[in-house]
């Protein structure tokens, strides 16, 4: 799956290298703002992880998100723009937001479908 980084690049998602957390999602969604919010209160605890925030919305919208909830400036943390099609094709019918941890040699160690709390999440980092 190729994506748009907000700096025009362009990223194809499967050549990634290390510890990974990719999160599909909306900048309109309330479950996927709480849950930026709560990623960004426990930052320190991703340092270990190059994490992706993948959703359809334009850049300016991206950017407007990751300014107001904190995710920007963080050099783990990049935000990127891709079609619904490459969503569907590649995780299929999804709730927002999705959040899948990988480890370095990329394999998934978790997925979770819809809003998730972040004691969940930390628990598998």
């Amino acid at each position: 799956m190729v994506v748009t980084k907000t700096d025009g690049s362009q990223l194809d998602i499967r050549g990634l290298k290390g510890k990974t957390v990719l999160i599909l999602f909306q900048t309109d969604c309330d479950h996927c703002q709480r849950e930026a919010a709560a990623i960004q209160e426990n930052i320190s605890a991703f340092k270990d992880y190059s994490i992706y925030f993948i959703t359809t919305t334009s850049p300016q919208e991206i950017e407007t998100f990751a300014s107001e909830y904190g995710l920007a400036g963080h050099p783990n943390v990049h935000l990127c723009q891709t079609t619904s099609k490459n969503i569907l094709d590649n995780f299929g019918p999804i709730d927002a937001p999705s959040l899948y941890i990988f480890s370095a040699d990329q394999k998934l160690v978790k997925a979770f479908n819809g809003e998730t709390k972040i004691d969940a999440i930390l628990r598998h980092l």
